[in-house]
C-alpha cells in the first residue's frame, strides 16, 4: 500500500504541462459594425489584441514608451492607431473614396485590451458602396463585417448580417474562400428614400473637411488595476504605488504561484528523487538547475524576440517543448535501461567517482530540459521593462520571480524524499529500490512522450 500510494505522488504530479504556460498571441480579432444613414455611414471598429501585441506594436510607431500608468500606454496606442486604422479601412461610394472622421474609441480591458474606434463620413443619396478593411493583414485572427441601414436607408445587394453579434466567430481555418471575404468587405446599392431623405436634410450639418478630429477617450475607459495582480508585467505599472521592495515580494511570490501550477518542473523533481536514494540534496539540485534554466530561457527568448521582431510565439514555445521532452524521454529510458539491466543505484555499496559524475550530468540535464519551456508573461515582462526603459529592474523582479520557483521546487523535492523514506523504511531490499527505481524512470519517459506528442 505504501509503495502504491508513493506512485499515486509522482503520478498525480505528471499532468499537462505542455499547455502549463500561457502562450501570447499576435493575433487581432476585429469586428466592423457598418451603419448607414441619410447622408451620414458611420462604422464602430473594434479590435481585441494582447497586451504584449499592444506594447510591441506602440514601441515600433512611437519609439521609447513613457514611464508610468499603464492606462498612458494604452490611451496612447488608441490615440496613435485611430487615424492609422481609419485609412485603413477603403471606403467607396460609386469608386470614389470615403474619407472617413475620426470620432474618438472606447477602451474596456478585461483579460485584454479591447477598442472601439468611432468613424463617420459624408455619402449621397444613393450609390455603389464597396467597405473593405485592409489593418492588420498579417493577423489570423478572426473577423466579422455586418451593414445596417437606418432611418430609410434601404440596402440591396451582397447583403451581411445587419449586426456583428449574430455572426458566428471562426477562425480563418474553418472558413471558405467566400466567407473569408465576406468578414472584411462587401458590396451593396442603396437608396435613401425620399421622406426620410427629406425629412433629415433641414438637420443635417454642414459637409466637413476630411480632417480628422483628435481622439477623445470616453469616461466608461479603462478601469484602474488591481493593486494585486496575477500578471507579473503588471508590475511595472506605476500605478499600483508599491514599492521596489514590495514589488520584488509579490514578484517572489508569483514565482512560487506559479511553480505550484501545472508542470513547471516539480514532476522532474519528484520523479528523480523517487528514482534515486531519497537525496534531498540531488532534488535540490534539479531545482536550483531547472530554476536557472527558465530564468535564462525567459532572457534568451525576450531577447531574441527583441531582435528579430518575431511574433511567432507559439512555434518557439512548441520547439522548445518537443526538445524538452525529447531530453527528458532519453534520460528516463537510459535510466530505465540501467535499472532492469542491474546497473542502477539500487544496491547498499557506495557508487564510484564514474557513476556519481554520471549521475550528476543526468540530473544537470533534466534540469536544463525542465526549465526550457519560458514562462510568456515573464518574457513579457522584459520586453516591456526594455520599452520604457527600466530593463534593471524588470530583470531584477525576474530574478525575484525565479526564487519563488526555486523555493516550491526545492520543497516538492525534499517532500519527495521524506515520503520515500518513510515508504521504504521497513524494506530496504535491493527488489524494493529496484522497483522505485523503474517507477521513477518511467514517470521520466512518459512526461518526455507526452511533451513531444503534445505539441
Amino acid at each position: 500500500m505504501h509503495r502504491l500510494g508513493l506512485v499515486l505522488l509522482v503520478f498525480a504530479l505528471l499532468v499537462p504541462s505542455a499547455r502549463a504556460h500561457d502562450i501570447p498571441n499576435a493575433r487581432v480579432d476585429r469586428s466592423i459594425q457598418v451603419r448607414l444613414r441619410p447622408g451620414r455611414l458611420t462604422i464602430d471598429y473594434e479590435i481585441s489584441l494582447s497586451e504584449l501585441t499592444l506594447t510591441r506594436d506602440l514601441r515600433d510607431l512611437i519609439g521609447a514608451l513613457p514611464d508610468g500608468d499603464r492606462r498612458d500606454w494604452f490611451d496612447q496606442y488608441g490615440k496613435v492607431t485611430a487615424p492609422l486604422n481609419a485609412k485603413g479601412l477603403l471606403v467607396s461610394v460609386d469608386g470614389r473614396p470615403l474619407p472617413l472622421r475620426t470620432l474618438g474609441f472606447d477602451l474596456k480591458t478585461e483579460e485584454h485590451p479591447q477598442y472601439t474606434f468611432h468613424f463617420e463620413g459624408d455619402i449621397p443619396p444613393r450609390g455603389h458602396l464597396k467597405v473593405q478593411d485592409t489593418n492588420f493583414v498579417s493577423s489570423e485572427g478572426t473577423s466579422r463585417l455586418a451593414l445596417r441601414g437606418q432611418e430609410g436607408v434601404v440596402l440591396r445587394g451582397d447583403l451581411l448580417p445587419p449586426d456583428v453579434q449574430l455572426i458566428t466567430v471562426q477562425p480563418l481555418w474553418m472558413m471558405t474562400d467566400l466567407e473569408e471575404r465576406r468578414s472584411k468587405q462587401a458590396e451593396l446599392d442603396y437608396h435613401t428614400t425620399t421622406a426620410s431623405f427629406a425629412k433629415s436634410e433641414p438637420t443635417r450639418t454642414a459637409p466637413q473637411a476630411p480632417v480628422q478630429k483628435s481622439v477623445v477617450r470616453e469616461k466608461s475607459g479603462l478601469p484602474a488595476p488591481d493593486r494585486a495582480s496575477d500578471r507579473l508585467s503588471r508590475l511595472l505599472d506605476r500605478s499600483t504605488g508599491v514599492s521596489l521592495f514590495g514589488l520584488v515580494l509579490i514578484a517572489f511570490g508569483l514565482g512560487a504561484a506559479h511553480a505550484v501550477q501545472p508542470g513547471h518542473g516539480k514532476t522532474l523533481v519528484a520523479a528523480t528523487v523517487v528514482a534515486e536514494r531519497g537525496s534531498w540534496l540531488r532534488g535540490t539540485l534539479l531545482a536550483l538547475v531547472t530554476t536557472l534554466t527558465h530564468t535564462g530561457s525567459v532572457l534568451l527568448v525576450a531577447l531574441g524576440l527583441w531582435l528579430t521582431r518575431s511574433s511567432r510565439y507559439e512555434s518557439i514555445h512548441s520547439a522548445l517543448t518537443i526538445l524538452a521532452g525529447f531530453v527528458i524521454a532519453a534520460i528516463g529510458f537510459w535510466r530505465l535501461g540501467r535499472h532492469v539491466g542491474g546497473y542502477g543505484e539500487h544496491d547498499d555499496a557506495s557508487p564510484s567517482p564514474a557513476e556519481s559524475e554520471g549521475c550528476y550530468r543526468n540530473l544537470v540535464g533534466l534540469g536544463v530540459a525542465g526549465g526550457l519551456v519560458p514562462c510568456w508573461d515573464a518574457v513579457a515582462l522584459i520586453l516591456l521593462a526594455e520599452a520604457i526603459g527600466q530593463l534593471g529592474i524588470g530583470i531584477l523582479l525576474l530574478v525575484a520571480f525565479g526564487l519563488g520557483m526555486a523555493a516550491v521546487l526545492i520543497a516538492v523535492g525534499w517532500m519527495a524524499a521524506r515520503c520515500r523514506q518513510v515508504f521504504t523504511l521497513r524494506d530496504r531490499e535491493a527488489r524494493v529500490e529496484l522497483w522505485l527505481g523503474v517507477a521513477g524512470s518511467l514517470v521520466l519517459c512518459a512526461m518526455g512522450i507526452y511533451l513531444v506528442a503534445a505539441s
